[in-house]
């Protein structure tokens, strides 16, 4: 963790005091979190509304970065008045971003080497995210890191009816992951995210929490001490 850039280091997530802790799971996000990705995003939504004469708001990115692609898409379409269907909406929002994900994304500073570090100590590791599946798994093949996770969950699992502010998403990595024998309950498990809304879901759902710094994703650094300070954990940067 970078010292100097905020007074909560002794908030890092130190794997193998978790590990005596009983901690035996760790779920990441993956834009903003894992992956740093979330400019692209903020970038298409600039080009997107910008074709029909807006401009991206604080109160615009605080919605469309914690909700699926399709509620999204929707959010967009009704505040807007964009003379397309919300799928069209959405099919042109993948289109602009595949190729990223596909061949250009990279993993945050660090994050490559927490992850292995965290399946050398025996963590089970799982991803809940808001992206589709094509371009989660896009990015996680890019990177090398997709066979690292025992379990990759979408919005589009729950077929788009809710965002990550519910427990329902990270409640089922517990179930999928319990599945198999291995039973580990929410409050032995660690979230990692850099959306505020995220965290509260995960707090609804028993989870520990641990803030992951990202300018877009928490809200730069006037956003980041109380996001921290509001969790179990903190990462600046891993």
């Amino acid at each position: 963790m970078v010292s100097g850039r905020s007074s909560l280091t002794d908030k890092y997530p130190d794997l193998k005091t978790l590990l005596k802790e009983g901690v035996r799971l760790l779920i990441f996000d993956l834009d903003g979190t894992l992956l740093d990705s979330m400019s692209v995003w903020h970038d298409v939504d600039k080009e997107f509304l910008g074709r029909y004469g807006y401009e991206v708001t604080p109160e615009y990115t605080d919605v469309v970065k914690r909700a699926s692609i399709e509620d999204a898409a929707r959010y967009t379409q009704t505040k807007y008045r964009i003379p397309l269907t919300w799928q069209e909406i959405a099919d042109t929002w993948e289109s602009m971003v595949y190729d990223f994900y596909r061949s250009e994304v990279s993993l945050k500073n660090g994050a490559r080497k927490y992850l292995d570090e965290a399946r050398r100590l025996g963590f089970s590791l799982g991803v809940t995210t808001a992206l589709s599946r094509r371009n989660a798994e896009a990015a996680l093949i890019h990177n090398g890191i997709k066979e690292m996770f025992n379990c990759i969950i979408t919005l589009e699992d729950f077929g788009n009816k809710i965002d990550k502010s519910s427990p329902d998403v990270f409640l089922r990595v517990t179930d999928y992951i319990s599945a198999s024998g291995n039973i580990i309950k929410p409050e032995k498990a660690l979230v990692f995210d850099d959306v505020p809304q995220a965290m509260n879901g995960a707090r609804k759902g028993g989870f520990l929490t641990c803030a992951v710094y990202d300018e877009i994703g928490c809200g730069g650094p006037d956003g980041w001490e109380s996001f921290a300070a509001g969790c179990d954990f903190s990462v600046y940067e891993f």
